[in-house]
């Protein structure tokens, strides 16, 4: 999920994720954590290249953060105002190497994450980000699509085609 996302579709797809792993929670009378990667493109080069300050980029770093709990919170809130604080993170780095460690780590029985495919053949089937948590967790998942998405990936003849 990306809270910091201008896309309406996206905006879209992130509401159906936090409303479809309440929705399974309540079937199971489980209880839901909601978690959130994030990263600054390019920070490397803000510490390592650039003449900025080091005060001016932890300041980057801390109002990035600070931004995105606040979308993440959002975000949850509307979906369920009494979700408990606790149970929203927001860890730093890319989703594809934290996700499957925090599922492992909270011994998650189910993994309800967003796919939107971009690029290369398993960008068209499932997303690039996606893919690579799948080979990671050891936790049931449920992947969603955005509303409307049309599969490029059709039968004709028994014969798989590519759009």
């Amino acid at each position: 999920m990306d809270v910091s996302t201008d896309d309406p579709g996206e905006a879209q797809l992130n509401r159906q994720l936090v409303e479809h792993a309440l929705k399974m929670a309540l079937l199971d009378d489980s209880e839901v954590h909601i978690v959130h990667a994030w990263f600054i493109y390019g920070e490397y080069y803000l510490w390592n290249y650039n003449r900025m300050e080091q005060n001016d980029v932890e300041k980057i770093i801390k109002e990035t953060k600070m931004r995105h709990k606040k979308q993440l919170t959002s975000l949850v809130k509307k979906c369920d105002s009494d979700f408990p604080e606790e149970n929203i993170h927001l860890i730093k780095g890319e989703a594809s190497d934290l996700i499957p460690a925090f599922t492992k780590n909270l011994e998650a029985d189910l993994l309800v994450m967003g796919t939107i495919g971009r690029t290369g053949l398993q960008g068209l089937i499932i997303g690039n980000t996606a893919e690579k948590v799948l080979q990671s967790v050891n936790c049931s998942v449920l992947a969603v699509k955005p509303k409307g998405f049309i599969s490029p990936i059709t039968l004709k003849n028994k014969v798989l085609s590519i759009k």
